[in-house]
């Protein structure tokens, strides 16, 4: 019997818990120490605890958006959130006269006179270019401005100017306008966002919302929720497709040098669809090397000529190798993977895979800078082709303030 025909048994939820706990069996050492493990969940980008830097780290606001995104390959670039939000800083009150720096009973800091609502924090800048063999083109050139507010907060302005090339469709420019909150209530924190894409002059509203609740030491859980238009590529916004997609995911640092993640997303569209998304990854490090197995499921309800890839049964799984080191010590680190398994899309079976590589230059504390590649062969346009592959080309920039 072959694999993916024993998966589609299985609910969404039997499918996480039987690879999780597979996997976590396989590779669980005999001794284990839980570490704090971080995980997000944007533009199709999952990030699992990496080696990373502490004062500038990455943020993706969005959730997958296709399967481009949602390809295992892509999984492993270390999207890391931007900068970790920190606690709350110590409470600021005037003083009831001498500035004693007490204020009934409690110590606090003396006002600072002056003191500005917000700050600007940093700035991080994303290029993107992927392509595929179909003729699609998605370019991304975004820029997010960091403000930390004085109670701690954060708010992220976000713009840009995208471009989605297909043949035989118009091109369409985009200009993105956001706006999100990241605040911290104890120990859970809320990411709300709002904004609007204008799309060859029309404009479209959009939201978003993210919670992440450590529920212990390495274990997290999350909520995502996204509500826009589906910029899958040219003919989906011409057609004027959107979609609520939304779902939750777990985080598991199993022990210092292994982690699980695991997600569950479903989607609503505007031409009545419904799509479940599934997607597991279990991962074990053994010094700069590490091996990894991705998991991932995708239904559709209805066909669709819509121009977005819609597959009422798709399932991927792909085991990985990869390196990450110092290849100049404090300055240049990279990262290099490859991966390889099966596909099974509309009762058609191939092989899967791809390769990948990324460095990241550190000019200063404060400025970092990300170019990176992969390949693909897993299937994402419509119609299917035989020999789908796609190429992505990614670059960040990030500054300190």
């Amino acid at each position: 019997m072959k694999f993916p025909t024993v998966l589609r048994r299985f609910s969404p939820w039997q499918q996480i818990l039987a690879a999780g706990s597979i996997f976590a069996y396989l590779l669980q050492p005999t001794t284990s120490s839980a570490t704090t493990g971080s995980q997000s969940v944007g533009n199709g980008n999952i990030s699992l605890a990496r080696r990373s830097s502490p004062q500038l780290k990455r943020w993706a606001p969005q959730l997958m958006a296709g399967a481009d995104n949602f390809n295992p390959d892509l999984k492993v670039l270390p999207q890391r959130e931007y900068i970790p939000l920190p606690s709350p800083p110590d409470r600021v009150a005037p003083s009831p006269g001498a500035n004693s720096g007490l204020v009934e009973g409690v110590n606090v800091k003396p006002a600072t006179v002056g003191a500005p609502f917000a700050i600007l924090e940093g700035l991080q800048s994303n290029i993107q270019n992927n392509r595929n063999n179909s003729g699609q083109v998605n370019q991304t050139l975004e820029s997010t401005a960091i403000l930390r507010l004085n109670n701690g907060d954060r708010l992220l302005f976000t713009t840009g100017y995208n471009t989605y090339e297909q043949i035989g469709t118009k091109t369409v420019n985009n200009i993105p306008l956001g706006i999100n909150w990241e605040s911290k209530i104890n120990s859970l924190k809320i990411r709300p966002g709002v904004g609007i894409d204008i799309l060859n002059g029309a404009i479209t509203p959009n939201f978003n919302l993210k919670v992440d609740y450590p529920l212990t030491t390495g274990l997290t859980v999350s909520a995502d929720l996204q509500e826009g238009a589906y910029k899958f590529n040219a003919k989906t916004i011409e057609n004027q497709i959107s979609a609520l997609r939304y779902g939750p995911s777990i985080f598991w640092q199993v022990d210092k040098d292994t982690s699980l993640f695991s997600s569950l997303h479903l989607g609503s569209y505007s031409d009545n669809n419904q799509e479940q998304q599934l997607f597991s990854r279990i991962e074990r490090k053994f010094g700069e090397f590490s091996v990894a197995g991705n998991l991932f499921t995708w239904n559709y309800k209805n066909p669709t000529d819509k121009g977005y890839f819609a597959p009422p049964d798709f399932v991927v799984y792909t085991g990985e190798v990869a390196w990450e080191g110092s290849v100049i010590r404090d300055v240049l680190n990279c990262r290099i993977s490859a991966s390889l398994g099966g596909q099974n899309v509309n009762a058609t079976s191939s092989d899967a895979g791809g390769y990948q590589s990324k460095c990241t230059v550190k000019l200063s504390p404060n400025f970092e800078a990300d170019l990176g590649y992969s390949f693909s062969n897993v299937k994402s346009t419509v119609p299917v082709i035989s020999n789908a592959n796609s190429q992505s080309i990614l670059g960040q920039i990030r500054v300190k303030f």
